[in-house]
């Protein structure tokens, strides 16, 4: 019976020493990655505004040498890069180009010649950290 309770508490010591060894000091916790645009560009409640007419946006990354693209949102549909190609640096619909360069990502908006905003959200990755930016395209009124 004592030699029962001996093993179970070394079994116990051994768990623990186990559990406590698993963690490390590289919890997973990655700092926000900081885009800066290259021009000054309008904003409302974190959202950048595009023109009816189009435009084009370029960011860097400050703190991340070469993010990818995640994937777009517009209006509930997804758009993905061609993972087929295994190509996570540009994606290309009919009215939005972005491609991503090292750090530099450019956001090209074509015409809206429709009578509707067209939403868009564009999420890119360095690995566990991720950021998405919210655009908000004028419709041609």
């Amino acid at each position: 019976m004592k030699t029962m309770k001996i093993w179970r508490s070394i079994l116990v010591m051994v768990v623990a020493v186990l559990a406590f060894n698993s963690c490390s000091d590289d919890d997973g916790d990655w700092d926000a990655m900081v885009w800066k645009a290259e021009v000054p560009v309008q904003m409302t409640d974190g959202v950048y505004n595009v023109s009816a007419n189009g435009a084009e946006f370029t960011f860097s990354c400050r703190n991340y040498s070469s993010p990818w693209i995640v994937n777009v949102t517009s209006s509930g549909e997804y758009f993905y890069p061609p993972r087929e190609s295994n190509d996570y640096h540009a994606i290309t619909t009919d009215w939005f180009k972005a491609e991503i360069s090292g750090n530099k990502l450019k956001v090209v908006f074509e015409a809206n010649d429709t009578a509707e905003e067209r939403p868009l959200q564009l999420t890119v990755t360095a690995g566990d950290i991720f950021h998405t930016f919210k655009f908000k395209q004028f419709a041609n009124r």
